[in-house]
């Protein structure tokens, strides 16, 4: 199987002083369904950023792809990204554009598609997560549930290699949860390669994803 991820030797301290990570190893391969699990405040916010290149370690390395993201330039960590979906806890979507500007965005950015192509698939993946209000409203006022499945029509458009689902059942009832995985499960599965990690607070947050592997986050390190 090919390795899409690996966390070598990595320590992180925060600009407070705070040490977050000592040490830390993992790896993470084409195909897999991985979760990790760590309570508030045991940096999983920090692995999210680290593992975009948003954030770099003090010492050890992550590579993306083979690639060792902390000594490439931004241009290269942009393109690198272009094969990560991400969804955010809070669905980061772009409060004063429309539902459909937020899913469009990605590819008008990053494709050569015509508007008409990219308004085409913008329909169609919101169609996929099972959206059915106006496309055409802004999201601010749209509960937390229909601004995930949104965020996931939005984090699917580049249709990524990798997708990371942050904390995505936090806030939702049960029949919500199990209709997010039902979607997740879909794309997952569409792509026999993909990789999906899934990072919750504890294990009622990927109780019904059935990873191939839970690591855990415990005294700085992955475990």
């Amino acid at each position: 199987m090919s390795k899409f991820i690996e966390i070598k030797n990595l320590y992180y301290t925060a600009a407070s002083g705070n040490k977050i990570f000592e040490d830390v190893e993992a790896e993470f391969y084409e195909g897999e369904r991985v979760a990790i699990i760590g309570p508030l405040g045991s940096g999983k916010a920090t692995l999210l950023r680290l593992l975009l290149g948003l954030e770099k370690p003090q010492n050890g390395a992550i590579y993306l792809f083979g690639k060792d993201i902390g000594r490439l330039e931004r241009l290269e960590i942009d393109i690198l990204r272009q094969g990560i979906g991400v969804v955010f806890e809070n669905a980061s979507l772009i409060s004063n554009l429309k539902v459909i500007e937020n899913v469009m965005l990605p590819l008008q950015y990053h494709t050569n598609l015509t508007h008409d192509a990219i308004m085409e698939r913008a329909v169609f993946l919101l169609g996929s997560v099972g959206y059915k209000g106006d496309m055409w409203e802004l999201p601010g006022p749209l509960p937390s549930y229909t601004k995930k499945t949104i965020a996931l029509a939005k984090s699917m458009a580049l249709d990524p290699i990798i997708m990371i689902y942050d904390r995505l059942m936090e806030g939702l009832d049960e029949r919500q949860s199990l209709e997010l995985i039902r979607f997740v499960d879909g794309f997952h599965k569409a792509k026999k390669d993909r990789l999906s990690i899934m990072i919750a607070n504890d294990e009622r947050g990927v109780r019904d994803i059935i990873p191939d592997r839970v690591l855990r986050i415990e005294n700085r390190r992955i475990i």
